[in-house]
């Protein structure tokens, strides 16, 4: 077998997986994991079905059993290809990768495999833990999962603290994931606007491009995008996160505004970005 080194010590792969009364989905997942052509160094599940901490706190506690040099967090109902423990290793291989987003596959209303992947304009807003890995030294670095979230936008804060940390996280379109599932829409956004909140306050100028990416025909005229923005000036529960001012609010929406238009204009112009910018993880 190849041995996948750095600086002479051996790349290791933790695989921690969050569970939350799906055995069924878990048991696909893990038999994904069996047939790895690389296998991991240890799995890590952490069952929340009784206490339901959410999922930052199942994956703190998982990361922190293990030991090898490589975290890779999925959820409990992906299904992952056989290279993906290898492709692993052989990307961080590269010693100025300390994360790696990877690429996502779900299925459509017909029951086809399609890519599932965030818009290559989004810079900020398009991390998930259901195919993210990053190096052991960077998770301690900004120690791990902040448990105030719940459910919801923990991964991204985690990606935001590692890149503002200085460590690079790249987009791999080999890392592959399968997620039976669609990940993130308005209608999951818009029941937890104190993670919203939370996430503004963690870091409100990449939250501008969260925002913007909120704005679409479809939730103007639903009117979910108003109710967001009146929640996040509201207090909600539990209540340990400060609402928007009013101020921050306007300054919030009138930049978001203006990013989305100006996607709308290069859409209508030039078309969608192509590929991801070569430097969009670094600080």
């Amino acid at each position: 077998m190849y041995h996948y080194l750095v600086e002479g010590v051996e790349l290791g792969v933790d695989v921690v997986i969050p569970t939350f009364r799906r055995p069924e989905a878990l048991a696909k997942c893990l038999a994904s994991l069996e047939n790895q052509s690389i296998m991991p160094d240890s799995i890590e599940v952490v069952d929340d079905s009784s206490t339901d901490y959410g999922p930052g706190v199942s994956r703190n506690i998982g990361w922190k059993r293990g030991k090898a040099n490589i975290v890779a967090f999925l959820d409990d109902d992906c299904i992952a290809p056989p290279n993906w423990v290898e492709t692993i290793k052989k990307l961080f291989q590269d010693e100025t990768i300390s994360g790696i987003e990877g690429a996502m596959t779900t299925v459509d209303k017909e029951g086809n495999i399609v890519k599932y992947n965030p818009p290559n304009r989004f810079k900020w807003d398009r991390f998930k833990t259901a195919n993210l890995v990053i190096r052991r030294k960077a998770l301690e670095e900004v120690t791990g999962f902040d448990e105030r979230y719940h459910l919801h936008r923990e991964d991204t804060d985690l990606a935001w603290k590692v890149i503002d940390a200085g460590y690079r996280i790249i987009w791999s379109p080999d890392c592959i994931m399968h997620h039976p599932e669609p990940l993130g829409s308005m209608g999951i956004y818009a029941p937890y606007p104190r993670s919203e909140q939370l996430l503004f306050h963690c870091n409100s100028n990449k939250y501008i491009e969260s925002a913007a990416g909120l704005i679409s025909f479809r939730s103007i005229l639903s009117g979910d995008l108003w109710r967001l923005q009146k929640n996040l000036r509201t207090i909600q529960k539990p209540a340990d996160v400060t609402p928007l001012t009013r101020i921050q609010s306007w300054n919030l929406w009138t930049r978001a505004w203006g990013i989305a238009l100006f996607w709308l204009i290069r859409k209508n112009t030039f078309g969608e970005p192509k590929k991801v910018a070569k430097h969009l993880r670094n600080n």
